[in-house]
């Protein structure tokens, strides 16, 4: 939906420029659709496999050992996301709270798009947390999963 508005956005600045028009605030809409786009997938991304992970390490490890290493990979990156995911609602709260609004021509409540940033953040950091219980657990993490499934059939899969 973020993808469509920021296409929808920029049609209309192109076809409002052949007839003279403009669209006021609208390079602070399109900033905001560019963050929410960014956020919002994280967790789905995540949970598909689609994040790059670097195995030059763990990879080559096998048993405990390996374990140990993805449980504190997890851990860190858990902990991450949830400060990431806690200071970006602080900001919207802070936003709503104080009716804090855009800078540019209009003045748009901020607060809005932030709201959905940090709904993307809450969102990835409880895929990680779900993906911690679970390898925790002795089961497989959904980022092992997706990666086992190779990559023919993953395209046929989101086809």
């Amino acid at each position: 939906m973020t993808l469509a508005s920021i296409g929808i956005i920029i049609a209309l600045q192109v076809i409002g420029r052949q007839f003279g028009l403009s669209l006021d605030g609208a390079d602070d809409l399109t900033a905001f659709a560019v963050a929410s786009s960014a956020l919002l997938p994280l967790a789905y991304a995540f949970r598909n496999g689609a994040h790059i992970r670097v195995d030059l390490i763990i990879g080559h490890v096998k048993g405990a050992t390996r374990t140990r290493m993805e449980t504190l990979a997890l851990l860190i990156s858990t902990g991450l996301a949830g400060f990431l995911a806690y200071a970006v609602g602080d900001l919207a709260y802070d936003s709503w709270q104080f009716e804090d609004v855009a800078q540019g021509t209009v003045p748009w409540l901020l607060w809005v798009p932030q709201s959905a940033c940090a709904v993307g953040c809450t969102l990835f950091a409880l895929a990680l947390l779900d993906d911690l219980v679970v390898h925790l657990a002795g089961g497989t993490p959904s980022y092992r999963r997706a990666a086992e499934v190779s990559a023919l059939e993953r395209a046929m899969g989101e086809i």
